[in-house]
């Protein structure tokens, strides 16, 4: 499993369920955005149908990359807020 997650991309999602915000990690093998997003809005509609709508899509930070690795808590899907899409600019 180690192996598989290195390679990984750790995507952030924003979407809103019934007009709330809401957030996912997800850990995901490499890829460019577009299928991913194609996925995740498939995913969207599979399980909630038109509730809900996909908001935007990022790769993790390094620092959120690392808290998910670490086994830190991820977002949830029931109680974060859609946070920025843009994440924090990088130390110099």
């Amino acid at each position: 499993m180690a192996a598989f997650i290195d390679t990984c991309i750790i995507w952030v999602v924003g979407y809103r369920l019934d007009g709330r915000d809401r957030q996912w990690v997800r850990a995901l093998p490499p890829s460019a955005e577009a299928p991913v997003r194609t996925m995740l809005l498939e995913e969207l509609d599979e399980l909630y149908g038109a509730r809900a709508e996909l908001v935007w899509l990022r790769r993790a930070t390094d620092e959120e990359r690392q808290t998910f690795l670490a086994g830190g808590q991820p977002f949830c899907p029931v109680t974060a807020p859609v946070a920025s899409p843009t994440p924090p600019a990088p130390a110099a």
